[in-house]
């Protein structure tokens, strides 16, 4: 007995450690949380391409099983999040001169190449093409015909190939023009959240809004203010759209826009270049755009050999827009003899399920944790929240009170809102994940 008692006192502690006797083995320490690094690689990628540092909301937020949206000219804009992330698919038809009839593109085009496609397509060299993400379709060589001396933008705000899908038979024009040109309805718009503003901004640039900067409806602008893109105070897209290069290039080119809001203008821009040619601009019911179109046409664009760029943004259903979208291009093919190059995309899903929760939610949550006078919460995006950086100084508080308010929001039923949030910096550092 006695041996055995000094055969236990004599064990090495790091035996004791190894086997775990008594409290030999200290507590696992709990797992630190990493802002954004917890998310999924690919929900990543596609935030970290969808913001801008100075530009963004300052506080992102990932929902967990509930969905949330914003409502922004009358669309829901979903946020991205974990139960129920946006539809990525958009479709994408090039109709033409030089285009093959009947190319089916593959997976892997995000609308960031279209503007390099078109310009390829015109033969046209851009500037500074190191800071665009975008990269030319490659398409075999198409009919010989006149080149274009217009190209119809056409964007379908709010659809995705989700929408076409429900609706298979409410868009035969659209089908003509995949059946007859080259086309996808598995392009993808390349970023999150999945914001009109944004998602046209980046069709018009060939760059994402990493790198052009339009992250959504509501921008910071240089002042710091928060104010819709493209309205009074707006800073310029970061860098020039096709648009802005073709006119910049040839002064004699014309870019016009016809759409239903300021925030429509990334489809073309404008004011890249200072002192370049104004944007004919026409905003309106999208039920007038044909007759606006009509108007342009009738004015000179396409009336000669230097390409113009005509722009127009439509919303309303499937069927409306199919419809919209057979008369502008039938006027512009009568107006310029054929030689108009079309392009037809989508900005992305944004549909949403019946129990969805707008996000004044989280604005409740934010502004309830900070309590004063004046509201701390200077506007709502697609995926977070601009805070009033005046009213956090006066109150001697940062983001992070907003961080620590959404992550300890629950749901009626006690659970987590969500999945994640963090301050806008946190996606600056996603490379050191």
């Amino acid at each position: 007995m006695l041996l055995a008692v000094l055969a236990v006192i004599s064990v090495p502690a790091g035996v004791l450690r190894v086997l775990c006797v008594g409290n030999a083995c200290p507590a696992e320490p709990a797992p630190s949380r990493v802002p954004f690094c917890g998310l999924p690689a690919e929900l990543r990628a596609a935030l970290a391409a969808g913001f801008r540092e100075g530009r963004s909301p300052d506080v992102l937020a990932v929902p967990d099983r509930l969905i949330l949206f914003t409502r922004r000219g009358g669309l829901r804009l979903p946020w991205p999040g974990l139960g129920d992330r946006p539809d990525p698919r958009v479709p994408l038809a090039i109709w033409g001169p030089g285009v093959p009839a009947g190319e089916r593109l593959g997976g892997g085009i995000t609308l960031d190449d279209v503007a390099p496609t078109v310009a390829a397509l015109l033969g046209f060299g851009r500037p500074f093409p190191e800071v665009r993400s975008g990269q030319a379709i490659p398409l075999p060589p198409g009919p010989s015909a006149p080149p274009p001396r217009l190209v119809l933008l056409v964007a379908w705000k709010g659809i995705g190939t989700a929408e076409l899908e429900a609706r298979p038979d409410a868009w035969p024009f659209l089908a003509g023009l995949l059946r007859t040109g080259a086309g996808t309805l598995r392009a993808e718009t390349g970023s999150l959240p999945v914001d009109p503003a944004a998602v046209l901004t980046t069709i018009g640039t060939g760059g994402l809004p990493s790198q052009h900067g339009i992250t959504g409806a509501l921008v910071r602008n240089d002042g710091g203010d928060v104010v819709e893109a493209f309205g009074p105070g707006s800073p310029v897209q970061v860098i020039a759209t096709l648009a802005d290069d073709l006119d910049h290039h040839d002064h004699r080119t014309l870019v016009g826009l016809v759409g239903q809001d300021a925030a429509d203008r990334g489809l073309v821009g404008g004011g890249w270049y200072p002192d370049e040619d104004p944007v004919d601009e026409v905003l309106g019911d999208p039920a007038a755009a044909p007759l606006a179109v009509h108007a342009l046409l009738r004015a000179g664009f396409g009336a000669d050999p230097v390409p113009d760029v005509l722009g127009v943004a439509l919303r309303g259903s499937v069927e409306r827009l199919d419809r919209l979208t057979r008369r502008i291009v039938s006027t512009a093919r009568s107006a310029t003899h054929g030689a108009v190059l079309v392009v037809v995309a989508g900005t992305g899903t944004t549909r949403t399920a019946a129990s969805a929760v707008p996000a004044e939610v989280a604005v409740r949550a934010v502004e309830a944790a900070v309590p004063g006078g004046d509201p701390v919460v200077a506007g709502v995006a697609a995926g977070g929240l601009f805070l009033d950086q005046h009213v956090l100084t006066e109150r001697g508080i940062t983001g992070q009170a907003a961080v620590d308010a959404l992550l300890h929001t629950r749901t009626p039923d006690g659970e987590r809102m969500f999945a994640d949030a963090f301050q806008g910096f946190a996606v600056t550092f996603a490379r050191y994940c």
